[in-house]
């Protein structure tokens, strides 16, 4: 089995990055896992209701897999450039964004991981505010279920625990991803769009 780094990333409003990863494991070769990851991120951003949940200035323009060493370190990669935008307007602040939450048997904080999806519009938003309504949760889950079944039978996701803990699992081992979830909530990232300069307006004294 070979170990892969898999990664989709774009831009918001035509400037600023996101991106997120997975780390995967196949017996396929590199080409093949990227063909599969590739073919996971157009059937989720291609999910219609999940489009229309992403600002037509947000795009996905890149996909990639890279062969991992036995210490998950970076060697070769295969990259996909990618055209694929939202269909929505009025997007949310550049740092907000919704998760993607990915489970393991580890109980512990060791046994999940993140995606940090790219900010979405405010039509995800129930109708008093605050958090998603319900209605945007289950697209975004069917989008990313879309995924799951683009990638199932080529990739196997996996956490990663690149550290050893005293309790918890040894240094560079993985655990199988079994279940995800997708919450109601939203949360930050607080490196996207972080070089942009704010225009200041004076108060009058």
């Amino acid at each position: 089995m070979a170990n892969y780094e898999c990664v989709a990333g774009g831009t918001l409003a035509d400037s600023f990055p996101w991106s997120f990863r997975m780390y995967m494991t196949s017996a396929d070769s590199e080409s093949a896992a990227q063909s599969a990851w590739s073919s996971s991120i157009n059937a989720m951003f291609t999910y219609s209701a999940f489009e229309a949940l992403l600002p037509s200035e947000t795009n996905c323009s890149y996909t990639y897999t890279s062969t991992m060493s036995a210490d998950w370190k970076q060697t070769t990669k295969t990259q996909t450039d990618e055209d694929l935008v939202g269909t929505g307007t009025q997007s949310m602040p550049y740092h907000v964004c919704e998760t993607v939450t990915w489970r393991t048997a580890q109980a512990t904080k060791y046994g999940h991981g993140r995606w940090y999806l790219p900010a979405l519009c405010t039509t995800a938003l129930a109708t008093d505010g605050y958090y998603l309504s319900s209605t945007a949760v289950g697209d975004i889950v069917a989008a990313v279920n879309a995924a799951i079944t683009a990638w199932s039978g080529v990739l196997t996701p996996v956490i990663l625990h690149r550290n050893g803990t005293r309790s918890g699992p040894g240094p560079l081992t993985t655990d199988n991803v079994i279940s995800g979830d997708v919450p109601d909530g939203l949360t930050t990232q607080r490196r996207r769009a972080d070089k942009r300069v704010p225009t200041r307006t004076s108060l009058t004294f």
